[in-house]
């Protein structure tokens, strides 16, 4: 994949673990009829992996399953009618946190494990250990005219929103289905996260790769603190286009250096 030049400007402090408990190990529910019903309809109309275009007589949607850390998150299977179809699997989203569903990826492998949390792929069992934002970049159309520089701008207004004075701002900016996975292996959802987060200053945000595609902006990069000693921290961002506005759906922190990690190749 083609590399974004790489963005390194001032901005808010260095991304430092909270001190929140684990959640529950991940897992999944069954979903109620209705929720079938939404996500089969978004899966009919999606153009991920070109479902729109397939008739609807060559498949069933079945197996609907909603992440129980956070219930924005879904998961169907894709059944095969017709000799012209290969069954598959579909991750879906509630961005807003409405009824309505967005399909994120569609696949017979490793289905979502480049665009959801860690815990929502393990609770979906859609991959490995390592399946899960934190094992590359969503690979999507770069439709917008500069990735690299939106997803530091949302980044830095995310960074802001982080003062204690701006937390209704900081609600209204996170998606009804956030969820941040840290370096230690906890997580938390929108509601514990907004209870318990650190406030930022004085930091550096690289942006080492930034793709666009169906609403969703992937940016991977490393924050770093300006104040000694410094800490070097990569992470990745997922931020989705609700209703005329972006919303930070997940958050990913990995493990901390002391020096500066190179941008991926």
């Amino acid at each position: 994949m083609k590399r974004l030049p790489a963005l390194a400007v001032a901005g808010a402090l260095a991304l430092g673990i909270a001190a929140t408990p684990a959640l529950a190990a991940p897992k999944a529910n069954k979903a109620s009829a209705a929720q079938l019903a939404a996500m089969t309809k978004a899966v009919q109309m999606s153009p991920v992996a070109g479902m729109n275009r397939v008739p609807t007589a060559n498949y069933s949607v079945r197996n609907g399953l909603i992440y129980a850390g956070s219930s924005y998150w879904g998961k169907v299977s894709i059944a095969s009618r017709s000799a012209t179809f290969q069954g598959a699997t579909a991750v879906l989203v509630r961005p807003a946190g409405g009824s309505a569903w967005t399909v994120v990826d569609v696949g017979t492998s490793d289905v979502g494990c480049q665009t959801v949390p860690l815990g929502v792929a393990a609770a979906f069992k859609l991959g490995g250990a390592t399946c899960g934002i934190g094992n590359g970049y969503m690979a999507a159309p770069q439709t917008l005219k500069n990735p690299t520089l939106t997803g530091y701008q949302l980044t830095m207004r995310f960074f802001n929103y982080l003062n204690p004075q701006n937390q209704a701002k900081l609600d209204a900016f996170l998606a009804d289905g956030f969820l941040i996975q840290r370096a230690n292996n906890t997580a938390s959802n929108k509601a514990a996260y907004l209870a318990n987060h650190p406030t930022y200053n004085d930091a550096v945000l690289r942006v080492d790769n930034a793709n666009y595609g169906d609403g969703l902006l992937t940016v991977g990069g490393v924050n770093w603190q300006t104040t000694v000693p410094n800490t070097y921290v990569p992470v990745l961002y997922t931020y989705a286009w609700v209703n005329g506005a972006w919303q930070l759906l997940s958050f990913a922190r990995f493990a901390p250096s002391a020096t500066l990690p190179p941008p991926p190749a």
